[in-house]
């Protein structure tokens, strides 16, 4: 079993926000599939599962989903791997890291609070504009948090959705590849 943990924030506002992009990968996880999220409150939110692989996705906000996580690892003791969108790395784009900080990222802290370890995949889908109309949106006085809450622009589609592609097919080698493997192939 592996546990796949989407971020985002729960509500027609934020649907198609960059900040949920970790939902979005999980929404076409889900339709490649042919699966429905399924309310699961005893995990404060909605579950999915193929093969070895269950989804989550917290009906948290973004900085309560550790409140998540760790009612889904009391009930399986499995690996973990949290999707969620990296303002640091360019649209299109995506990470994958073990082990490591938050970077900044209040969702993924909540996560490492709650779970009390650092020890989970991963999977950044990058965020950061690269189309020179929208590189201002992220410089103060609003800062990236506002960009974050914000839709991504219709030019940026494609992108989006190459890096959803590319986080799709991350979760759909968890049960055949090492942490290791993975990293190597998407970094």
């Amino acid at each position: 079993m592996n546990i796949v943990i989407g971020l985002g924030n729960p509500g027609n506002t934020y649907v198609r926000n960059r900040h949920n992009v970790g939902w979005m990968v999980l929404d076409v996880m889900a339709a490649l599939e042919g699966l429905h999220f399924a309310e699961k409150k005893i995990f404060s939110g909605k579950v999915a599962q193929f093969g070895d692989v269950l989804m989550l996705k917290p009906d948290t906000f973004m900085n309560l989903s550790g409140v998540a996580a760790k009612a889904v690892t009391k009930q399986y003791d499995a690996p973990v791997a949290v999707v969620y969108d990296d303002i640091d790395i360019p649209l299109g784009e995506i990470k994958c890291s073990f082990s490591r900080g938050a970077g900044g990222h209040n969702g993924v802290q909540s996560i490492i609070d709650h779970l009390g370890t650092k020890d989970f995949l991963r999977i950044r889908v990058g965020v950061r504009p690269v189309h020179d109309e929208l590189q201002s949106k992220i410089l103060p006085p609003n800062g990236f948090e506002t960009f974050l809450l914000s839709d991504f622009a219709p030019f940026e589609y494609e992108l989006r959705d190459q890096g959803i592609g590319k986080a799709v097919k991350v979760i759909e080698s968890l049960p055949f590849k090492s942490i290791e493997e993975i990293m190597n192939e998407h970094n």
